[in-house]
């Protein structure tokens, strides 16, 4: 029986975070089931973008890239994956390669003197344009989208009613605390957490083993996961680990 990996990233970065497993895994099988659905208020976004002429952006998140309605700008992004969808659309884009601690060092490092704009969802952790106003700098933050709850797939739940080991990724505490609000079943689970800060949100659940990643990226959160999917294995070996 083939071990699951339960994605529930928006749709755009389960897509592209299965055809990562596939890549790098074998005999494993992702079900995509997205918790959240980002929505964009576009005439917002494009009055915003008319007024604003010369600011330098910061995204802590590529949907932060995919709201901005403007052209091309100078743009701080929290990390590899979202810088580079930025460099994509045209941006000279600067990565922290890490969180919003590391984004907040890099962009007090920069000292830039023009304006700064943070595209940031509707709910999110701290104030990153009030703490750069506090050093000294010119920083506005603007809500550029909110993300919609969705409810699990039936072949989602499928899987958690099942026998088959269940690897969940996580990349943030809020969609950490709905997957763990959704949980249902007695499929032996796995999680892969992007940072300490999921720990809290999941103290609920009945887990076979829980890896924190050493780096918060894409690239060692995926190496988490495979490293998951083989211990996944290795329980299926042994009867579902008990």
């Amino acid at each position: 029986m083939q071990p699951v990996v339960l994605i529930t990233r928006p749709e755009a970065e389960a897509q592209r975070l299965a055809e990562d497993i596939a890549a790098r895994a074998s005999n494993v099988r992702c079900v995509i089931s997205p918790l959240q659905e980002v929505l964009f208020d576009v005439a917002a976004l494009e009055e915003i973008a008319r007024r604003d002429v010369d600011s330098a952006l910061i995204f802590t998140s590529r949907n932060g890239v995919r709201a901005w309605r403007g052209g091309a700008r100078r743009a701080y992004c929290v990390g590899n994956a979202t810088a580079d969808l930025a460099r994509a659309a045209g941006h000279e884009a600067i990565s922290a390669d890490g969180d919003a601690n590391d984004l907040r060092a890099l962009i007090l490092r920069d000292t830039p003197r023009q304006p700064l704009l943070h595209l940031r969802g509707a709910q999110h952790r701290g104030d990153l344009a009030a703490d750069l106003r506090a050093a000294g700098l010119n920083a506005q933050g603007v809500e550029a989208y909110r993300q919609q709850p969705r409810p699990l797939t039936p072949q989602a739940l499928a899987a958690m009613a099942g026998a088959a080991p269940i690897v969940a990724p996580l990349y943030s505490p809020g969609s950490a605390r709905l997957f763990a609000q959704a949980w249902r079943g007695d499929a032996p689970l796995l999680i892969a957490a992007i940072s300490p800060m999921i720990s809290p949100e999941i103290e609920g659940l009945e887990t076979k083993r829980v890896e924190i990643a050493a780096h918060p990226s894409g690239e060692t959160m995926l190496g988490v996961i495979t490293g998951l999917i083989a211990a996944a294995h290795q329980l299926e070996t042994r009867g579902g680990g008990g």
